[in-house]
């Protein structure tokens, strides 16, 4: 019989790397919550609108990366390409802007794209994020950008660069979509083919280009700061104001512009040289228009999403193993009910043990605790329950002694 495997673009999460994935999710959690965050779970999967809509028909995503289909109520449904669309579905369908005027929210899932599958990112991919809903301050811009380096150099992940831009509003952006078009014009014939047809439907995109972007015509293109209005550039210095207070170092990037045409105002990436390629490792920005073009609700909003297997990828060794804190050896049949109920004892008291439920000698068990990197090893045979008592090895120090087993728990603890 032929063994199935996984869908190409899929992979399983174990071993080492499900430790990896469960301390992150862990750190995300403790920071964001530190900082006023709740979590919120939407579902993977949504009305094909939504993402139409709120992510834009022109974008990559939505023309080449989403994972469409028709249920059987021929229904149009899409698994989520990313999850602030349906966050914001979430907030204006359950009407908290009318219960707070301001709400954090972080989250933790699944996300799909088809994509071709390479190192850290395959067409099932997991993020974590946050967003901001209900507040325009450049207050708000600077510390959710801070938070995301924060919670990178939390974990331990070194050599990263921030980088900035603003790429305007609806109106100022009209401006400077007609002057970069009439820019790259003059080029079509040195561009490349996903730009010729950028031009018209996805101007802005055009400065994302990886094949042109060290040519003299794409270097000499509009700088889209230039195009700012008065407040939108007020906004922008204060942004890097309050980065200053945040005490983030930053880069401004005017080539900046992500790749969801949701975002208006302050855009930014978090980036390392250690990815080759894919060095974007946490990005995000504002969108102040995505709930006026979902939900026709003013409501300004700023949020970040980073990529677990990327972030994975950087850890290396840098991790807590959860190795077990505690394993038991027990020697003869006669001793396994006693040595489950020692388990059960120090579990009780959030003591990690590890026992195993098969008869083991002495050397395998000294083999297998020795392999587990536990701290302590818990001995015991048919004399020493006759004595009422275990043998306690430690193994940082290769000291033992005799401890009784009423008083195992404390002599752990």
């Amino acid at each position: 019989m032929k063994l199935i495997k996984a869908v190409r673009g899929t992979k399983d999460i174990i071993g080492e790397e499900a430790k990896k994935y469960v301390y992150i999710s862990n750190v995300a959690q403790k920071m964001f919550e530190n900082y006023g965050y709740n979590f919120v779970k939407t579902p993977i999967f949504e009305e094909t609108e939504l993402f139409k809509r709120g992510i834009g028909e022109a974008t990559d995503v939505v023309e080449k990366e989403m994972y469409t289909f028709k249920d059987r109520g021929d229904r149009s449904i899409t698994l989520r390409p990313e999850n602030t669309a349906s966050l914001v579905r979430c907030y204006l369908e359950n009407a908290i802007y009318a219960k707070e005027e301001i709400s954090r929210f972080y989250y933790n899932g699944s996300m799909f794209r088809y994509e071709r599958p390479q190192a850290g990112r395959q067409r099932e991919f997991n993020q974590i994020g946050l967003e901001v809903f209900g507040e325009k301050s450049p207050k708000v811009d600077a510390e959710v950008i801070a938070i995301g380096y924060k919670f990178l150099e939390k974990l331990g992940i070194t050599d990263l660069e921030v980088k900035i831009n603003s790429v305007g509003s609806k109106e100022s952006r009209t401006i400077y979509r007609e002057k970069l078009i009439e820019h790259f014009s003059k080029h079509l014939d040195d561009m490349c083919d996903d730009c010729k047809d950028r031009i018209n439907r996805n101007p802005l995109r055009l400065l994302d280009c990886k094949v042109d972007k060290d040519k003299d015509f794409y270097k000499s293109a509009p700088n889209i700061i230039d195009f700012l209005f008065e407040d939108e550039r007020k906004h922008y210095e204060d942004v890097k104001k309050y980065l200053d207070v945040f005490g983030i170092k930053y880069t401004e990037d005017s080539t900046l512009v992500r790749g969801l045409d949701y975002y208006s105002s302050t855009v930014f990436e978090i980036v390392t040289n250690k990815l080759g390629s894919q060095g974007t490792v946490l990005g995000g920005g504002r969108y102040d228009n995505l709930l006026k073009e979902l939900g026709d609700k003013d409501i300004p909003a700023v949020g970040f999403a980073t990529g677990v297997e990327r972030i994975m990828m950087l850890l290396g060794e840098n991790y807590p193993k959860n190795n077990p804190d505690v394993y038991i050896a027990w020697l003869g049949e006669n001793t396994s009910e006693t040595a489950l109920k020692i388990a059960e004892s120090l579990r009780d008291n959030d003591i990690k043990v590890y026992i195993d439920y098969s008869e083991k000698g002495m050397k395998s068990h000294m083999k297998k605790a020795d392999k587990l990197s536990v701290r302590y090893c818990i001995i015991l045979g048919e004399d020493e329950l006759n004595k009422g008592i275990v043998l306690l090895k430690d193994f940082s120090t290769r000291e033992q002694k005799e401890v009784k087993i009423e008083e195992i728990v404390n002599q752990i603890k």
